[in-house]
């Protein structure tokens, strides 16, 4: 089985991304926000706590030192609180935010693709799209940049390498532990710009991830594996205590049967991807396969479908189980 890197094909409504964004053909970040819905403002205003006075009066109006309210304003005037942040925090407007990765865009090094924003609007996202792909057993995959941020405080911006599976939309987010080699970050300060002079650094991890994960593709589906070791590899990835693994269902308590339904339902829905789903045809029987099931699990397989499993697998709620999956195949 090999592994080699295949001419772009043109961007397709891949699943994940479009269940939580807009898919977008614009060819600069602040175009980009006004396709995907993110032509809002984001401003800093001081806050006040109103404090009633016990027995009657008029509340008071104490100002909160060091704290401010980040409010949302759209284009048709409505206004919303997303957030609060200390007096240091500098905010960026959507298509500032990403302006300098229009850089990649110019040289025809990449192509905007997809855009969004959830939990109100706290956290927004871009997605750029690398010309190439990797083909892993006849299956190809897709490279994309994703830069993300937010607008409460909880994330610096992100830029980092994502791996899509084409066929059957799995997400490869993160393939060590230690991701800090590939993802770039960037403070909410007043002195904090991303400079067009580090996109190329940006680019480079994007590429080295590329080939870390064929690095890894090309070892798992070289490992062969039958049913017997896939029933405990995935009882190893969604484990269970002893106390109730091996104890008679009529001995366990209601909160460790409710345990043991949530692990078996999660081994037994990605058991049957692995044995029965056609995007294994091509994968089945090797480590490689085995993995990819359990991606295909955490980005599809889960009851939340649509717009949540959509932000899950965009926002990396998903990773770590992926990352676990991954690590129990190759430790």
């Amino acid at each position: 089985m090999s592994i080699t890197l295949a001419p772009a094909t043109p961007y397709k409504n891949r699943a994940n991304w479009l269940k939580s964004g807009t898919g977008v053909t614009a060819t600069s970040a602040s175009d980009v926000a006004r396709q995907a819905g993110l032509d809002w403002s984001v401003s800093l205003h001081p806050m006040t706590a109103h404090y009633l006075i016990p027995g009657g009066g008029q509340p008071l109006a104490i100002p909160v030192r060091n704290k401010q309210a980040v409010i949302k304003t759209t284009p048709f005037g409505k206004v919303d609180n997303i957030g609060v942040v200390g007096n240091r925090y500098q905010v960026f407007q959507n298509g500032e935010i990403f302006s300098a990765l229009d850089t990649l865009i110019d040289s025809g090094e990449a192509r905007y693709a997809a855009a969004g924003e959830y939990d109100g609007g706290a956290k927004v996202w871009m997605l750029l799209e690398l010309p190439t792909e990797i083909t892993v057993a006849n299956d190809p995959h897709a490279a994309f940049i994703l830069a993300k941020t937010s607008h409460d405080g909880s994330s610096s911006v992100i830029i980092k390498p994502i791996i899509e599976r084409l066929w059957c939309h799995n997400q490869i987010n993160k393939i060590f532990r230690r991701n800090n080699q590939f993802t770039y970050t960037l403070k909410h300060t007043s002195n904090s710009k991303l400079q067009v002079s580090e996109i190329s650094h940006i680019l480079k991890l994007s590429y080295q991830n590329i080939e870390a994960y064929t690095d890894i593709a090309n070892h798992l589906l070289q490992q062969e594996v039958d049913r017997e070791h896939a029933v405990n590899y995935f009882k190893k990835v969604f484990p269970l205590p002893a106390t109730i693994e091996d104890k008679p269902l009529s001995l366990l308590s209601q909160g460790e049967k409710a345990q043991l339904t949530r692990a078996n339902t999660a081994r037994h829905t990605a058991m049957h991807i692995y044995s029965a789903s056609q995007t294994q045809e091509n994968i089945r029987g090797t480590q490689f396969g085995l993995w990819q099931a359990v991606v295909e699990y955490a980005d599809h397989g889960k009851a939340d479908k649509g717009t949540l499993s959509g932000v899950r697998a965009m926002s990396g709620g998903s990773d770590n189980l992926k990352l676990r999956a991954l690590e129990l195949l190759t430790n």
